[in-house]
């Protein structure tokens, strides 16, 4: 699947504690790599990224590694086995 990492992390939060707990919490899944294929990372952080899909202008979480992180605009190739988890709160924590 490709990505694109986008800007927000700073101003953006979540009531999970990082946007790597949300997607843990919301993925169900751990994680030791970074999601970028051939990437064997470990400094994971929770990534805000947008699918290369102009017909989809969600935003999501997925683990990346810092110098992928930083990556901005770039268009990454990650992992199928890595789920994408929406950084849309109202749909996941915020919920009441």
């Amino acid at each position: 699947m490709k990505i694109k990492n986008i800007n927000g992390i700073s101003r953006n939060t979540c009531t999970c504690g990082s946007w790597l707990d949300h997607w843990k919490k919301f993925s169900h899944q751990s994680i030791t790599y970074c999601a970028v294929n051939t990437c064997v990372q470990k400094d994971i952080v929770g990534a805000l990224v947008q699918r290369d899909d102009p017909k989809d202008n969600g935003w999501y979480v997925i683990p990346l590694c810092k110098k992928h992180s930083d990556a901005k605009g770039q268009s990454l190739e990650v992992g199928v086995v890595y789920r994408i988890v929406t950084a849309n709160i109202a749909e996941t924590c915020g919920k009441q």
